[in-house]
């Protein structure tokens, strides 16, 4: 047991040596927030700013999801691509306007608006 206490003696004096203790100073306090600053840097806020802005962006797509299925039991309203493809059916196009400009028995008709 005595020879125990004695390597720890030991070991905490090696330690007192290797690491002495420091005195703070009067300029300790400022000397910490300037390191504490140091840290708050462009990276620093960049990536918080980042963190932020990926958990909001998450969210709404959680969001729009959610409504994607919560409401696709609706009646839809027809959107654009939709109109558009009802107006371009056969009667309507460049290419057979021509057909109909002209009758069966080779007159030509009036076109259709």
């Amino acid at each position: 047991m005595m020879n125990d206490d004695s390597k720890l003696e030991q070991l905490f004096q090696t330690y007192r040596a290797a690491c002495p203790e420091v005195e703070p100073s009067t300029n300790f306090m400022p000397n910490l927030w300037q390191r504490i600053e140091r840290r708050h840097s462009f990276g620093f806020v960049f990536r918080n700013v980042a963190r932020t802005t990926m958990t909001a962006c998450a969210a709404l797509c959680v969001l729009l999801v959610f409504m994607n299925f919560a409401y696709r039991d609706r009646v839809t309203v027809p959107n654009y691509t939709d109109v558009l493809m009802a107006e371009h059916t056969a009667e309507n196009t460049y290419f057979t306007e021509g057909l109909r400009a002209t009758t069966g028995d080779g007159e030509a008709a009036a076109p259709h608006p």
